[in-house]
Formats: C-alpha cells, sequence, structure tokens
C-alpha cells in the first residue's frame, strides 16, 4: 500500500473545488479559497435545467482546468463513460496514471469513488484505490448531521451484501437502521435502500429520509467509472507556475461571461446557464410539484459559489489596484447582493436528507420565488459589471 500522509479534501459543496485546494495545498501552493473558486472561474458560473437540477450535473470542464494554470498547477487524466467502447483501457488507463502519479508524490482526485461526489485519492492498494472526501472523514464545513458513524452490528449486517444497489429487507436490520436515524430526528419509513461504493453507504427510504452510514475510503479499481451515471474521471496535480493577479482575473472573468452565454460546446442540453439558467430556477420553484432534491441541493452550491465571487473580486481590486480595483470593488457589492438572495434560499429550503412533504408549503415556495428572481435580477447587472472590468484589463 502507497499512501501520499497530509494529503486531504477541503469541505466545500464543490467537491471537485475541495479536491483541487487539498491537491494545491499539499503541493505548497498557497493561495486563498475564494482566488481558486474565482481563478477558476466557478465562482461564477451557474447551470440548471427545468426541474431545478444542476449543481453536480455534466458540463465540459476543459476551460476551467485551462484556467487552474494560472493558479500555479496543472490538471491532467482520463474522462470517460461506462457506454463508451473504450471504458476498459479507460479504467486501466485511470489506475496507470493514479499510480504512476501518486509514486512521484502528486495528488490525485475522481469522481464517485463512493459517493457521486469528487475525492482525493492519496494512496492506492494492491487492487483498491484509497481516498478522502464526503463521507469518509469527519471535518468542519460540511459536516451534515445526516453522516452517521457505522456501528460495529450494522457493519457486520450489512456487508453481506456488499457494492451495489440492494433493497434491505431484514426487519431487524431496518429496525436499527432506523433507531439510529431517530437519534438525531431523521425518519426512515417505507421500503429501505442501501447504495454502496467505496465503504460508504448511503440509506435511502421511499417515504421518508436519507442518510449516510460513514465508511473506510477504499474502493477496488475495477468499480471506477460504474456507479450512478457511469462517469469515469480521475485527475492528477502537479505544481506549474503562475500569472499576474491581472490575467488570472481577466481570464477567469472572460470566462465567466462566455459560460453565461451558454455555449453549446460547455452547457448540454437540457441545461441551461446564466439568465436563462436563472428562468429555469424560478419555473422549477413555481411548478406543481417541484423537486426539494434539486432545488435545495442546487442552491446550496450555487450559493457557496457567489459567496467566494464576493471574496474574489474584493482580493482582485486588492492585488490588482488603479481603475480596476473601483470596478471591482463595485462588482464584489453586485455579488453580495446575489449571495444574500441564494444563501437566503439555501437556508429556507435546507439539503439535509429530509423527504420531499417536510418542505413543500405555499408561503415556503412564494418567499423562495422572491429570492430566486432578485438574485436574477441582481446577476443581470453584475454580468454588465464584469464586462467593463474585462475591457479595461
Amino acid at each position: 500500500m502507497v499512501r501520499l500522509n497530509g494529503l486531504s479534501w477541503n469541505s466545500f459543496w464543490n467537491t471537485q473545488l475541495g479536491c483541487l485546494k487539498g491537491s494545491s495545498e499539499y503541493l505548497g501552493i498557497e493561495m486563498s479559497d475564494a482566488w481558486l473558486f474565482g481563478g477558476t472561474g466557478v465562482a461564477f458560473i451557474m447551470y440548471t435545467d427545468e426541474e431545478g437540477f444542476g449543481a453536480g450535473g455534466p458540463w465540459y470542464q476543459g476551460p476551467m482546468m485551462n484556467l487552474c494554470n494560472n493558479l500555479g498547477f496543472t490538471v491532467n487524466g482520463v474522462y470517460g463513460f461506462q457506454k463508451d467502447e473504450d471504458f476498459l483501457e479507460k479504467q486501466q488507463m485511470a489506475w496507470e496514471n493514479t499510480k504512476n502519479a501518486i509514486d512521484r508524490g502528486y495528488p490525485c482526485y475522481g469522481y464517485n469513488l463512493a459517493l457521486p461526489e469528487y475525492y482525493v485519492v492519496n494512496g492506492y492498494g494492491q487492487e483498491d484505490y484509497l481516498f478522502s472526501g464526503f463521507g469518509v472523514d469527519n471535518l468542519p464545513g460540511r459536516n451534515e448531521q445526516r453522516i452517521f458513524p457505522l456501528t460495529p452490528e450494522l457493519e457486520d449486517r450489512l456487508s453481506v451484501h456488499g457494492d451495489g444497489y440492494v433493497q434491505l429487507e431484514d426487519i431487524e436490520t431496518n429496525d436499527l437502521l432506523i433507531q439510529l436515524a431517530s437519534t438525531r430526528n431523521f425518519h426512515l419509513k417505507g421500503d429501505i435502500r442501501m447504495v454502496t461504493n467505496g465503504g460508504v453507504r448511503e440509506i435511502m427510504s421511499t417515504a421518508g429520509d436519507h442518510i449516510i452510514l460513514q465508511g473506510e475510503g477504499r474502493t477496488p479499481r475495477n468499480q471506477l467509472g460504474t456507479y450512478h451515471i457511469g462517469l469515469l474521471e480521475l485527475y492528477w496535480v502537479e505544481r506549474g507556475r503562475s500569472s499576474s493577479p491581472r490575467d488570472v482575473v481577466k481570464e477567469s472573468l472572460e470566462f465567466a461571461l462566455e459560460f453565461a452565454d451558454g455555449p453549446k460546446k460547455w452547457v448540454n442540453s437540457p441545461y441551461s446557464s446564466g439568465l436563462a439558467g436563472y428562468d429555469l430556477w424560478i419555473k422549477a420553484v413555481e411548478g406543481e410539484n417541484p423537486s426539494i432534491f434539486a432545488l435545495s441541493y442546487n442552491s446550496q452550491c450555487w450559493a457557496e459559489c457567489r459567496k467566494y465571487a464576493v471574496a474574489y473580486l474584493q482580493e482582485a481590486a486588492v492585488r490588482i489596484g488603479g481603475t480596476a480595483a473601483v470596478l471591482l470593488s463595485e462588482a464584489a457589492q453586485i455579488y453580495q447582493e446575489i449571495y444574500a438572495n441564494l444563501q437566503a434560499f439555501a437556508d429556507l429550503l435546507p439539503f439535509e436528507g429530509k423527504c420531499a412533504d417536510h418542505y413543500k408549503q405555499p408561503e415556503r415556495f412564494a418567499q423562495l420565488a422572491i429570492y430566486i428572481k432578485q438574485a436574477k435580477r441582481a446577476e443581470e447587472s453584475a454580468l454588465n459589471q464584469l464586462r467593463r472590468i474585462v475591457a479595461i484589463l
């Protein structure tokens, strides 16, 4: 077994940025969280579909990877889907790349090594990826109440099912899960299912809440890319050279503006970005049967992005100075308004594993619609301000 000691993730809603932050810190690259979110352009993106799904959905990340080069590190790796004809070759390539990178001291990260999130790969065994991330580590930040330590008795009972999607039918096992969930006011009702991949177990109930059982960060290499939507992503991170603050900001804002226009090369159907994405978000909130899961997760992730947009623009104003600093500070004030509305939305509709009926009150959704419409108006003003900034940089 080979392990990079000291390599772990940082707890963000955007777990890919959490992996990049952990990787850059491991390589000795110093930057604020805001400089990472902003310099990659992620602080400014937003996309969604008619149901309110978006954050965590697929989009072409090439521009974001290129912008990482400005921040002092490069990202390379393997991307593919289980349906690809050369999927097995991609699995093997990912494995060989990871072993080679870790042997040279380079951090790695990949998608869905446990849950559908990004995980820092900090080692490998004979046939396993070893990793750190959501559901494995207990870190401050995104440390949700729905993550429970796995008791020895439950581990014995659940381990017989192996990895995969399983309907749990043993009454005693289900009673233990129900009792465990109830200690934090979660209620498992109806049929109970389990999804296991990489040691972390997600427990879902058809008529109630869902919880996560904390597990070991280890998954067999031949399972990479075979769960959830069948997406395979495995990258390694190397140290590079940093660009000047002016170049970092100019190129990140150029990307932000282009992404907001929703080019098909980056934003795939059924998603829309920018102001068109807000229109779909509003439609999802005001629909007859809104998706609580989609809307709550979306709002948490995009609120986090706009929070760091504020801090990034403030930091950029200090680092660049001059005329640009005035415009950057004004932009930060506008993004503060966007963030305030999106965070208010997220606070009113938290992503916490509760069943949908817990949140479906008309007055709640009337207020949610107000928040998102106010955010859209501010976003339009913010995009215009970014155009002014890019023009003088």
